[in-house]
């Protein structure tokens, strides 16, 4: 064991796991050694030294640390609880809002994604048409600042869809779209505007605008939630007209504009494999199969899901995906190495030298329900609690 910053380092060889390296290669049965916050090697065969912490974890697998995107987590604890709902800011354009300053890190839905193996989350805020900025944070910490990996990391637009009910009435669905297409008018307005003061139009200050300026010089990207191929086209236009780098979050009919994103190289953060599909006459397996029809039709795809508790079976929308054409290395990627590249996460994603070490060890196939369990994890070189899951405690209590 090492000293280092006054932080008590082990220094843990697992041995003769199958190890799963996250960005879609096949796994490789060897060994790996944690050092620091580090993994320092990965071989077929590495030494013990002295004062090694030495682990046997044959016939079980290591996984990267799973990475939940798009999710309010932390910032709802109880949805029927309005003291306890922090998602949402009032107001249409909220840019400057970051979701890390209201992130509770005492929610006990915390556990339970751990125990799954989501160890990193893209707390997201929701409510406006411009709803603020959604921050990253590590599963393990007393405080929020403790737990802070990325304070600012994309911005997120829920616009409304250009596409009416389609129950309603025709007088209704006329008054919806001209609705909807004065909102996203007026998206195009602000923006405009906030490029114009980015641009030192005016020396007022305005900490909305400022909020938007990294985003317009395309130095973060921004998340478009939407479903429809038209509101998926106009997601495009305006990333374009304004040099936006921009992601689709949900993207329900992003095949149908398959040409369109892969041209602009616009990936699509699919909200769960485990929906109906988005038409009548869809195929009924069509949720099931888009991340595998995506993939092949050029698009970078990643995974995520909307709700917060919820979240602990999202390795299970990755089984699925896997299920239904993906290879189980490449729908691990959908949910360690793309997110971590696409939001900019140095060292984590994937299982390799130099990389921080936020592993979990695994009895069975993560991604499978009646054989996954997760032994042990790690975020960051540190060993993580799992015996704090209230679900667990009921289990065992009343099982």
């Amino acid at each position: 064991m090492t000293i280092l910053s006054g932080i008590l380092w082990l220094q843990v060889l697992l041995r003769g796991a199958w190890v799963h390296r996250g960005d879609g290669s096949l796994p490789f049965q060897g060994d790996v050694l944690i050092q620091g916050d580090s993994i320092a090697a990965i071989a077929a065969t590495l030494p013990a030294q002295p004062g090694y912490t030495v682990i046997d974890a044959r016939g079980h697998h290591l996984y990267p640390a799973l990475i939940g995107l798009n999710t309010p987590i932390g910032l709802i604890e109880i949805e029927a609880v309005r003291a306890t709902r922090d998602a949402a800011e009032v107001g249409t354009f909220t840019p400057e809002v970051v979701a890390y300053t209201a992130f509770n890190m005492d929610s006990r839905v915390l556990p339970t994604l751990r125990e799954n193996g989501l160890l990193y989350v893209e707390s997201t805020p929701e409510g406006g048409w411009i709803a603020g900025q959604s921050s990253i944070l590590r599963l393990q910490g007393r405080t929020r600042e403790e737990a802070l990996v990325l304070e600012r990391a994309s911005l997120h637009f829920y616009p409304p869809s250009l596409r009416p009910w389609v129950y309603a009435s025709y007088e209704d669905q006329k008054k919806a779209l001209e609705e909807a297409r004065k909102a996203w008018e007026e998206i195009d307005r602000y923006l405009a505007e906030a490029a114009r003061w980015c641009g030192g139009d005016s020396s007022e200050q305005n900490l909305r605008y400022r909020a938007l300026c990294p985003y317009l010089r395309g130095e973060k990207p921004v998340t478009w939630h939407v479903e429809a191929a038209e509101d998926i086209r106009a997601a495009v236009a305006l990333s374009q007209k304004w040099h936006l780098r921009a992601a689709i979050a949900g993207g329900a009919e992003a095949l149908a504009v398959a040409p369109l994103l892969r041209q602009a190289q616009v990936p699509v953060l699919l909200t769960r494999t485990h929906r109906l599909p988005p038409a009548e006459d869809a195929p009924l397996a069509y949720s099931y199969a888009l991340p595998k029809a995506l993939r092949d039709s050029g698009i970078t795809v990643m995974l995520g899901h909307e709700s917060f508790w919820n979240q602990r079976n999202l390795p299970y929308n990755a089984g699925t995906a896997a299920a239904w054409g993906l290879s189980r290395e490449e729908a691990l990627s959908l949910l360690t190495d793309l997110p971590a590249r696409w939001l900019g996460l140095n060292r984590l994603g994937r299982l390799a030298p130099g990389y921080k070490a936020s592993l979990l060890l695994v009895e069975g196939d993560l991604l499978d329900i009646p054989s996954s369990r997760i032994l042990r994890a790690w975020i960051e070189g540190q060993e993580v609690n799992l015996s704090d899951n209230p679900q667990r405690k009921l289990f065992e209590k009343y099982r």
